[in-house]
């Protein structure tokens, strides 16, 4: 059995601040999407707005980075206390054993690590009877046994229906069937796929555990090539590429790519600045977030220069 999600357009003034878009999810298969913030907190904003998101499923759980807990409490009477909310009876000392918890079962919270009140969080899911559960950013930053605890929740909720939204590409293909949610809606992020199936021109692949991720061109801040890896760069995020730079340097040029320097395949659509440090030395500053600076080399300055009219 799945469900579906369809959510409309919604706007802020004369700007978008959420596309529309679909997806469906099965039960024991979770939905990742990935995106920025500004695209996915608009989106849980639309999550429990039945007049933006159409599914016809009664009860929601969310948990978002920013949901406190009561530090006076301990992780057992805050159990007691959610159990309260929800009128249900659940198995508190399994709940606590299967969050890690059953040791600090006991002390006030805010005397609790970062990663402990994350797995209390965890533990709220397995309390609220919902029919579909959203998670927010659920293992950034987390420990091993903290992936452990996650991971062990989500095969209690296999019977759900999952989604989870985050920031980081590689946690979404870990965790569910990936999505990207940008300005233009929805584009399904990865597909699983043989090691020996030839590359799509319009597609440029990295591989993540056993799933290929597949990126459009222009997803792509740029390519590097260090080690004998090569590095495909991604919002902020690194993937390795199978392939050479030179081979992908001859898939990319034509989606406005350009070989900078020996070691760096740039997209010019994402060059901010053209920084001229001396005769010799020069950079492109990208608009990323971090402003990455890739180097240009002497003659490939000249060069573009030309191709850029400057």
């Amino acid at each position: 059995m799945s469900l579906f999600f369809h959510f409309k357009e919604k706007f802020q003034g004369n700007a978008v601040r959420l596309p529309e878009g679909e997806f469906t999810v099965v039960r024991g298969e979770a939905v990742a999407l990935h995106g920025d913030t500004e695209w996915l907190e608009p989106f849980h904003e639309c999550y429990v707005d039945p007049s933006f998101v159409e599914v016809s499923v009664a009860n929601r759980f969310i948990s978002l980075q920013s949901d406190g807990l009561y530090t006076r409490l301990t992780p057992r009477k805050h159990l007691r206390l959610w159990a309260s909310m929800y009128g249900c009876k659940p198995e508190e000392v399994d709940i606590l054993r299967a969050c890690g918890l059953t040791d600090v079962a006991d002390r006030r919270i805010k005397r609790l690590t970062a990663m402990q009140k994350r797995r209390l969080h965890y533990a709220r899911a397995l309390i609220m009877p919902a029919d579909v559960y959203l998670f927010d950013q659920p293992i950034i930053g987390a420990d091993r046994e903290t992936k452990q605890v996650f991971q062990g929740v989500l095969k209690r909720l296999q019977k759900r229906y999952v989604v989870l939204t985050s920031t980081s590409l590689e946690e979404a293909v870990q965790y569910g069937k990936p999505y990207r949610l940008h300005e233009r809606g929805l584009s399904s992020q990865t597909e699983e796929v043989a090691t020996d199936s030839p590359l799509k021109l319009e597609k440029i692949s990295a591989k993540v555990d056993d799933k290929f991720i597949l990126f459009d061109p222009l997803e792509i801040d740029f390519v590097e090539s260090k080690g004998g890896h090569t590095f495909i760069h991604v919002n902020q995020e690194v993937f390795v590429s199978a392939l050479p730079l030179k081979e992908l340097e001859s898939r990319l040029v034509p989606y406005g790519f350009y070989r900078s320097h020996r070691a760096f395949v740039v997209n010019l659509q994402r060059v901010r600045e053209v920084i001229v440090w001396s005769k010799n030395s020069y950079s492109l500053r990208l608009d990323d977030r971090k402003k990455s600076e890739v180097p240009l080399s002497k003659g490939n300055y000249a060069t573009l220069r030309d191709m850029l009219k400057m």
